[in-house]
């Protein structure tokens, strides 16, 4: 019985080897066939074997060096197989411009410091760059959107550095043939032309101005030129006429910003105001005048801000908005947005800074001529001033806010002499010193030319003022920087 049963364990084994060796030849003839086909095509197939292909790549080169025959289709260009250009081969060019450029753009908290240190400077040559641009007052204050370019050589070494300071002006570093850094600034070239500007007021000086199609900086003149004689909220009047001879500035024929404003007059129910702008000769700086040759600078200020509407006026009796109780105002309430920069209205000494009660954030300053001014509910105050120290009119002592008891940002500005609160707008205001009696010829006749170029320019509404000296037209100027309301 036993033996029966080895017979048949034994019978499927042999079946098992025999199905294995008809698997290994097939798999042989599978194997055979490929050989075959591959020494067909590259061996004896016409066009794809080994001897046409290299007789191909032959013809290919002759008509690379004698140029395609008429009729024979253009390889495509780079680009246009779908892929993107290879881009060029930075080491490609001149001698001295071997290596890498990086460009950059300075983001908000950047120091120079910090952005060659990202941009992989070693501690030396950072350190050279920071020397070398210590001259240029321009680099030490950068701001946020500036760009750079620098280009090291093969080696990693800085060669170049290019830092746009803004569109018209750049400083530039750059390593010479002794291996030293040198720095040099260099400005684009523009054009400036003097243009005139004109109109009628209807609602605002600042919608007059903007409807004109130039910027609404130019309203900060106005206000920062005749504050000391028009508080353009109380006497702008639907009807009043402004002009102006302004020097306008172009970079490749586009705008590129205002520079000084020659001539201006605005006249309205407040009177006639003109101002002329001219450097003495023996002066290092250029001034405003009337024609008459008298500063329009007066002894304060009739507003110590750019505000958008007195909020409260002067009033002895006038009810307290927070407490509720009649509280006499002893001030002017100009409202503003948080953070506007407020103006000391007169030259003097600063003797409080600090926080005062309701008040908030207070400053007070003593004037020569026996005046004293407060301002108040500061959101700040103005870095490197302290008690004891002087400021000239116009400084910026601080900014706008709502500290102590205020229910808005405003600025409370009031005004004593002697002692006694008077009202800030009714104080009789002396002038600046005028023109020496040595520059009155020379005024006179800077200012003659001005003066019939203002009364030329039209005013009219609809009308477009004409252009400047050269003939060119007032080009329309895009609005820049924050509104100035009246």
């Amino acid at each position: 019985m036993s033996r029966k049963l080895k017979r048949r364990q034994r019978k499927p084994l042999r079946q098992t080897r025999s199905a294995s060796a008809r698997g290994t030849l097939r798999l042989g003839l599978v194997l055979l066939g490929l050989v075959v086909v591959n020494l067909y095509v590259f061996l004896w197939r016409g066009g794809t074997s080994i001897p046409d292909v290299m007789e191909q790549a032959a013809v290919a080169g002759n008509k690379e060096g004698a140029g395609l025959t008429a009729g024979e289709p253009d390889e495509p260009e780079e680009g246009e197989r779908g892929e993107p250009p290879r881009p060029a081969d930075e080491s490609e060019g001149t001698p001295d411009e071997v290596g890498r450029w990086v460009e950059g753009e300075v983001a908000p908290g950047d120091s120079l410091a910090k952005i060659l240190r990202r941009e992989g400077l070693t501690p030396g040559e950072a350190d050279e760059v920071i020397r070398v641009f210590d001259k240029h007052a321009e680099v030490k204050t950068i701001r946020e959107g500036q760009t750079y370019r620098i280009r090291f050589d093969d080696a990693g070494r800085l060669m170049e550095l290019d830092f746009q300071v803004s569109k018209v002006s750049a400083v530039r570093a750059v390593r010479g043939a002794d291996d030293k850094l040198t720095s040099e600034a260099a400005a684009a070239d523009t054009r400036i032309d003097e243009v005139q500007i004109g109109g009628t007021i209807d609602s605002s000086l600042y919608n007059a101005i903007k409807g004109s199609g130039e910027a609404t900086q130019l309203v900060a003149f106005f206000v920062d030129v005749f504050a000391y004689d028009i508080n353009f909220y109380i006497d702008t009047h639907a009807g009043d006429t402004y002009r102006m001879v302004v020097e306008k500035e172009f970079l490749n024929g586009q705008f590129l910003r205002y520079g000084r404003v020659l001539a201006a007059e605005y006249r309205g129910r407040a009177g006639t105001f003109r101002a002329f702008w001219y450097k003495s000769p023996r002066e290092k700086e250029g001034r405003y005048f009337d024609e008459k040759g008298q500063s329009v600078e007066k002894t304060f200020l009739k507003t110590p801000l750019k505000y958008s509407r007195v909020s409260s006026g002067f009033n002895p009796r006038r009810m307290h908005p927070v407490l509720h109780v009649r509280r006499g105002h002893f001030g002017v309430d100009y409202a503003a947005p948080t953070g506007t920069p407020i103006w000391a209205a007169a030259g003097g000494t600063v003797v409080f800074r600090g926080r005062k009660g309701g008040a908030g954030n207070c400053v007070i300053i003593k004037h020569d001529n026996g005046y004293a001014t407060t301002y108040m509910h500061m959101s700040k105050f103005r870095k490197g001033q302290a008690v004891g120290r002087r400021v000239r009119q116009k400084d910026v002592i601080g900014y706008v806010g709502m500290t102590g008891l205020a229910t808005g940002p405003h600025l409370h500005f009031s005004v004593r002499k002697s002692g006694r609160y008077v009202d800030p707008l009714r104080i009789k205001m002396s002038r600046g010193e005028g023109l020496a009696k040595s520059d009155r010829a020379d005024f006179t006749a800077h200012t003659g030319s001005l003066v019939a170029r203002l009364a030329a320019i039209p005013v009219a509404p609809g009308t477009v003022a004409s252009g400047g000296a050269g003939g060119s037209p007032s080009v329309p100027a895009p609005a820049a920087g924050a509104p100035t309301r009246n």
